[in-house]
Formats: structure tokens, C-alpha cells, sequence
């Protein structure tokens, strides 16, 4: 449970963006080739690759057009070999310290992004990433069964923290690895069950309420919403799960 999502490429518009450098460099190796004194330029290629694309269509691109851009000098007539030379470390150099600037950049992004989804207290995300994630279930179900069970669930009001660990705890024993759990306020846990019938969906619920109420020995309320059977937006769907839940 609650593994992320693959994340989309963090390069906007990366397809345009693939075709602007192609038409750039393309224009650079022309540039190259008829004024070999430009060399140094081919500098710009890694820089400019990992900069724009990211780090994975960064490599790609900075490998191929720095090959490209050493062969144009290679290939043409009365090259310099000791010119040629240097025009290759230095681009290897630019190559290799863009590729260990956009990896830490990477590293960084990955490890804030972790630091903000989750909730430090029972180690679940916290609402502010259940947007994001019923938007990419509500995009991925794949031949699965389109839906989305939302389980909302109410402790007692005042539950210490030890009881906030336990039911998240109790949640990762009974949901499935495909189940998102995030913690929702002071007492609420909020789950969303993808790819389930409704059927399967209560049955999930029930077996939850019934973990909660065995072990801790307190009251617990849980709504049920299902998207898009429901609702057609989270808030809807919110919405209606805690219209379900009544006062203990």
C-alpha cells in the first residue's frame, strides 16, 4: 500500500521541447561544420539537454548530438586533431557534470516530494496528495473495472496519537497493495479502493470496521462513496461519504 504512482515526466510540454532542441542543434552542427572555430559550442548540447529534458531525455539527447556534433568535425575536410580533442573533453566534461547536477536535482525533488505527501505522525499520505492520486486512478484503470471506492473513516473525537498509529497500522493489514490511504484531520482516515465492484468495496469496508472495533474497543464510523457511480469529482464523493457518517 501506498507506493506512488509512476509521476509523469516533470518536463513540461516535453515533446515540444524535444522538437526545439532538435531544430536547434541541428542548426548548431550546421554552424559547426561551416565555422569549425565554434567548436566550444557543442558544450551548450548536454547543458542544454538536461536542462530542458530532464534527466532521462537529457541523457538520450546529450549523448546522441554530442556524437553527432564529433563526428560533424570529424568528418570535415582539414580537421584539427589536437582542436578536435579538446572539443571532446570539453563537452565530456559538460556532459558528465550536467548528468550529476540534474541526478542530485532529481534526488532532491523525489525526497521533498516524499517529505510532503506523507503524514509524520502514522507514516500515511496526507490529504493534500489524495487529489492527485484519485486523478490518476480515475485515468488508469486500464481494462480493470472503472471505479473508485472512497472509505472515509471517523474515530472518536480526542483519539491519542498511539490509536491514530494503530488504525493505519490496521488499515495496511486489511487493504490491498492497490489501496491509497491518507490521514484526513485530527480523527479521519480517508481510503480510496480502486478496481473493486461494489461489492468488493463494502466487503473491504466491513472488514476494516470490524479490525477498528475488535482491537481497539471504540467506536468508529465509516461512509462509503464510489466514483463514478456517485460522484463524478473527489469533493462529491467526499462529500457524500460524510454524509454517511453519524455522530457517535
Amino acid at each position: 500500500m501506498n507506493k506512488p504512482l509512476p509521476w509523469a515526466d516533470d518536463t513540461p510540454r516535453l515533446s515540444q521541447w524535444c522538437a526545439v532542441l532538435f531544430c536547434c542543434f541541428s542548426a548548431l552542427l550546421a554552424a559547426v561544420y561551416l565555422q569549425p572555430q565554434l567548436a566550444s559550442l557543442l558544450c551548450v548540447v548536454p547543458v542544454a539537454s538536461y536542462l530542458m529534458l530532464g534527466r532521462q531525455m537529457g541523457m538520450v539527447y546529450s549523448i546522441g548530438w554530442s556524437v553527432l556534433g564529433m563526428a560533424v568535425l570529424w568528418l570535415r575536410p582539414g580537421n584539427d586533431g589536437a582542436a578536435l580533442l579538446g572539443a571532446a573533453a570539453a563537452v565530456l566534461g559538460a556532459g558528465v557534470l550536467s548528468h550529476l547536477f540534474e541526478t542530485r536535482r532529481v534526488a532532491l525533488a523525489a525526497a521533498l516530494r516524499r517529505t510532503a505527501a506523507l503524514d509524520p505522525l502514522t507514516g500515511l499520505h496526507n490529504h493534500l496528495y489524495l487529489e492527485s492520486i484519485f486523478s490518476q486512478l480515475t485515468r488508469s484503470h486500464r481494462g480493470k473495472p472503472q471505479s473508485v471506492t472512497m472509505m472515509l473513516l471517523a474515530l472518536a473525537p480526542g483519539a491519542s496519537d498511539e490509536r491514530l498509529v494503530d488504525v493505519a497500522r490496521l488499515i495496511g493489514e486489511v487493504c490491498r497493495p492497490s489501496d491509497w490511504a491518507f490521514r484526513f484531520g485530527d480523527d479521519r482516515f480517508c481510503v480510496l479502493v480502486p478496481w473493486v465492484t461494489q461489492v468488493q468495496g463494502q466487503q473491504i469496508a466491513e472488514r476494516l470496521l470490524a479490525r477498528i472495533k475488535a482491537e481497539q474497543h471504540q467506536q468508529a464510523r465509516l461512509g462509503l462513496a464510489r466514483w463514478p457511480d456517485d460522484a463524478q469529482t473527489l469533493a462529491e464523493l467526499h462529500k457524500i461519504a460524510s454524509s454517511q457518517i453519524k455522530p457517535a
